[in-house]
């Protein structure tokens, strides 16, 4: 009975959905998260329709609106590979955080649409 039970416990933690990124939300600053997403994007799988480059562009764009590359920028940790659902849950994060520019919001919200189109 413990082994069942024990067994039960695995397979529904398993089933939760959990995050790849591995820190609180507001340890790193929303052009972290943008550039991170955007190094993925750079190293992520192709898709046949053009999401991804879209996704790219959008990403490199709302960095550019927010003051480009310049100034110290941290790599933000996730497990696993470079994938598309990772720069997806990267650009989720800063969505919130995205209200006083417009413009890189917009440039988020049009990635963001590419990303899941691509990942449909």
């Amino acid at each position: 009975m413990r082994r069942f039970t024990l067994l039960l416990l695995l397979a529904v933690a398993g089933c939760a959905p959990r995050s790849i990124i591995r820190h609180d939300a507001g340890a790193f600053a929303v052009r972290d998260y943008l550039k991170t997403a955007y190094e993925t994007l750079a190293s992520a799988e192709t898709d046949g329709d053009g999401h991804r480059i879209r996704a790219q562009l959008e990403t490199r764009a709302a960095i550019e609106a927010l003051g480009g590359l310049d100034g110290p920028l941290r790599w933000v940790p996730y497990e696993g590979p470079a994938t598309l659902a990772v720069a997806l849950e990267l650009l989720e994060r800063t969505e919130p955080q995205m209200t006083q520019n417009v413009l890189a919001q917009t440039h988020v919200t049009r990635a963001l649409v590419e990303l899941r189109a691509a990942l449909r």
